[in-house]
């Protein structure tokens, strides 16, 4: 017995009631799911610091170059001491432990710079821009005391509202939205199955 694509848009119409439940079913969850789910960290901001020496009256600036470019790492495990985490934590208008602290702020190197880049991420803009400006400044004020031959960091302009990247986060409409669209699938995907399998097992008597 032939299953037509006539019979296939019957059944899928007689059926249809079933395809709506599924997708009431799983954009209900979708919401749910949406509501109550852990805030992700949604916020990026970025701060730099210039970490070259003065070059003034120095009879080979590439050499000095390389040489402050060699320490880069060295900064960077010197900008993640303790004594830098207990500054900013000092520092921050709102509560937030050395760990956390940690967590949220990441030091990079960026290729062929002298510079380090500190990047802080947190539930808004406010605490984003924040964190990463008591961080720069934090590192600036201790790291020359943690290594005295450092020289003193220069820490640029403040990151600012405009500067803070949203990086998205939940939205209770897509998922509500992409719930129902996966309750429509499988709907139709049942339908067509429990479809195919009815057809073989009359084919089946059939013969």
């Amino acid at each position: 017995m032939e299953f037509s694509f006539t019979d296939l848009l019957k059944r899928f119409w007689h059926y249809a009631w079933l395809t709506v439940l599924l997708m009431v079913v799983f954009a209900g969850l979708g919401f749910v799911g949406a509501k109550h789910a852990k805030t992700t960290t949604d916020f990026s901001a970025n701060r730099s610091v210039l970490m070259a020496k003065n070059n003034t009256d120095v009879k080979d600036p590439n050499s000095r170059f390389l040489a402050d470019k060699a320490l880069m790492p060295t900064y960077e495990k010197i900008a993640k001491d303790d004594a830098v985490l207990t500054t900013v934590k000092s520092a921050l208008p709102f509560k937030m432990t050395k760990d956390e602290i940690n967590t949220a702020v990441t030091v990079s190197n960026p290729t062929d710079t002298v510079m380090l880049d500190f990047k802080a991420s947190a539930g808004s803009t406010y605490r984003s821009k924040t964190l990463v400006n008591a961080y720069a400044e934090a590192f600036a004020k201790e790291g020359q005391r943690l290594y005295p031959d450092m020289g003193q960091p220069n820490v640029l302009s403040k990151a600012t509202a405009s500067d803070v990247t949203h990086l998205g986060g939940k939205s209770t409409k897509k998922l509500t939205l992409f719930g129902a669209f996966a309750g429509l699938v499988i709907g139709l995907f049942v339908v067509l199955l429990t479809g195919i399998v009815a057809n073989y097992q009359q084919a089946k008597k059939q013969n």
